[in-house]
């Protein structure tokens, strides 16, 4: 629609191609494109995917370089498949001579045979001596703290039994109040205390201290100190004498680990005096065998390494030999489809003449440098149009306009075929708006008989529609209507049942 509707905020406006808003005006070049055919999309895509695989052969050819440099500090030597496959079989054939070494030396030390099982059953009894003497120590670890508290419960009975003799409540033999000893013990004389003449609740025969108990009417509750300081001296003298025999048989048990351990370091050194002579050659030859197969198992180490590296470098080389064929390949099909920056270059500078050439049928005042730019910025004097007077302005948005209008109908170009233009007279004179300067020199019959000629020969087939206040008086024959604005003279508008009141109110 912007490009077949001009309506009058656009006309003479300083935001004409939208600069202030960014994406129209990206939009608005994008469909100036796309109407002339000169936007490939083909184009744009394999563009893109160049510029991507650009990027990512610098970073392949970037790490491609810092893995040769890696591998030529590490002076890594260039190990090939028989190189690799050499140490290998020298691995496989080490290994098979320490099997037949150790089976030698297995078949040489046979006769040792009964040696070796004393030498066993000798380390069995020292350890099992050995596990007698910790179970003893770990007795006699946990029974010394619980004779320890068998004492010290005996030390709190016996306190308990002094305390009875002390403070016994039932043995009441002095008056409270005198203090003089009682010819009798208190009883219980018809329900009463003897002492305090009292009456009792329970006619038992048994009294207390202080009152009489229901629920021990005998002393049969009571704990009996002596029975239970009988039993803790008889416990505690047997954890004594328990403590004492393992303590006893300890230096014993003790003596006859040691015995052992000595028995089991004699028979090892049977068995070592036995197959020393015989065994020493083999060790010797296996240890031997052992520093080649390691320093082959380096070799080999550093052989798989080396093949390693070098597969890694050859896999980031054919990565970028990749990658460039790619680049080369759709740089190849682009360049096939041909160079639409080229085309439209040249429609450009077709509307530009176009633009230019109205300019000067409209006899602009003073005119030089008018051109459009690839932007599509319209330009005079070396100026953007921004720069020009609202007259001018005017006239340079107009021009624009059926500079890209006129082009497209004339090429056959992909635009709705019409134009709709407000206002074309705005600050020409007409309304009360005036660029003196502009609207002495232009006569607005100029742009009315450069339309009514185009459309009568290259234009044939296209329409213009132009809402004018004042037409000049050679078009009268293309006025179609004419509004009055007045509600008694119908058509009051190009909708019929809008009008505004007198308070500028629409009803």
């Amino acid at each position: 629609m912007n490009l077949a509707f001009l309506p009058n905020e656009r006309i003479a406006s300083k935001n004409f191609l939208f600069e202030n808003e960014y994406m129209k005006k990206h939009k608005l070049k994008q469909v100036v494109d796309v109407v002339f055919g000169v936007h490939d999309d083909r184009a744009v895509e394999l563009g893109q995917r160049i510029k991507e695989l650009g990027a990512r052969l610098t970073q392949a050819r970037s790490e491609l370089a810092a893995a040769r440099a890696f591998v030529d500090e590490q002076d890594v030597p260039t190990v090939d498949a028989l190189t690799a496959e050499q140490y290998e079989g020298e691995l496989r054939e080490l290994t098979e001579q320490l099997r037949a070494l150790d089976e030698a030396a297995q078949a040489g030390t046979t006769f040792a045979g009964r040696l070796r099982r004393e030498h066993q059953q000798a380390a069995q009894r020292a350890r099992r001596a050995a596990g007698v003497v910790r179970d003893c120590e770990t007795q006699l670890t946990r029974m010394m703290p619980l004779r320890a508290q068998y004492a010290d419960d005996l030390v709190k009975l016996n306190m308990l039994a002094e305390a009875q003799r002390l403070f016994d409540p039932l043995s009441v033999t002095t008056c409270p109040a005198c203090l003089n000893r009682l010819p009798a013990p208190p009883s219980v004389e018809n329900g009463s205390c003897s002492l305090c003449s009292h009456e009792l609740p329970h006619g038992d025969g048994h009294l207390t201290l202080g009152t009489a108990t229901a629920e021990h009417p005998s002393d049969e509750g009571r704990l009996n100190v002596a029975a239970e300081i009988r039993a803790t001296k008889a416990r505690l003298k047997e954890i004594t004498a328990y403590i004492e025999g393992l303590d006893r048989s300890l230096a014993t048990l003790k003596l006859q680990a040691e015995e052992a351990a000595i028995d089991e370091e004699r028979a090892a050194a049977a068995v070592d005096e036995a197959t020393s002579p015989t065994v020493t050659p083999f060790l010797t030859a296996r240890d031997n065998l052992q520093r080649q197969r390691e320093e082959v198992l380096r070799h080999l180490q550093h052989a798989e390494n080396a093949t390693k590296l070098q597969a890694g470098l050859e896999k980031r080389a054919a990565l970028v030999e990749r990658q460039e064929a790619q680049i080369v390949r759709l740089r190849e099909e682009r360049d096939r489809l041909g160079d639409a920056a080229q085309d439209r270059d040249l429609i450009v500078g077709r509307i530009s003449g176009r633009y230019s050439e109205l300019l000067r049928q409209w006899r602009y005042p003073k005119l030089s440098q008018p051109l459009i730019d690839t932007n599509l910025v319209p330009h005079v004097r070396g100026d953007s149009y921004r720069e020009a007077s609202s007259g001018a302005r005017t006239l340079l948005t107009l021009a624009w306009q059926l500079a890209v209008f006129e082009v497209s109908v004339e090429t056959s170009a992909a635009h709705p075929g019409f134009l709709m233009i407000d206002s074309p007279q705005k600050n020409l004179g007409h309304g009360g708006t005036r660029d003196a300067v502009i609207a002495d020199a232009i006569a607005i019959d100029d742009f009315y008989r450069h339309l009514t000629s185009w459309l009568a020969e290259q234009g044939a087939g296209a329409q213009v529609i132009i809402v004018d206040n004042s037409p000049p008086v050679l078009v009268e024959e293309y006025v179609v209507v004419r509004y009055s604005r007045n509600e008694d003279r119908p058509p009051y508008g190009l909708i019929d049942d809008e009008t505004t009141t007198d308070d500028g109110a629409h009803e």
